[in-house]
């Protein structure tokens, strides 16, 4: 019986962390949302499985991304090209760095 008991404690805790383990590995899943300075109000939407959205004052667009360490690569529908981010994470405020130095960077967004 303790053998039984023991094995069903190890599956639950193999589930368990495998669950866990789906949710933390997309670090940008959720929407997050903020105020630039140039396009109003920003809300960028993950969905963890590489679709997104952005919206702000004047513009809507569906895309797609993928993430390689600390960068997002995201691909706008709208957009000629894909856009390379330095992201960064603290508590619930994402930074949203493009690399090229030429598309807009997003700073302080906050998760909703």
């Amino acid at each position: 019986m303790k053998k039984l008991t023991a094995a069903i404690l190890c599956i639950i805790m193999v589930l368990t962390l495998a669950a866990c383990g789906g949710e933390s590995g997309d670090a940008l899943k959720g929407t997050w949302s903020g105020t630039h300075s140039d396009y109003g109000t920003v809300t960028w939407k993950f969905d963890g499985k590489g679709k997104c959205e952005m919206e702000n004052d004047f513009f809507q667009g569906e895309g797609t991304y993928t993430i390689d360490g600390e960068q997002v690569t995201i691909k706008l529908e709208l957009w000629d090209n894909e856009v390379v981010y330095d992201f960064s994470i603290s508590g619930k405020s994402l930074n949203l760095t493009a690399t090229d130095q030429l598309a807009a960077d997003y700073e302080n967004l906050t998760k909703k």
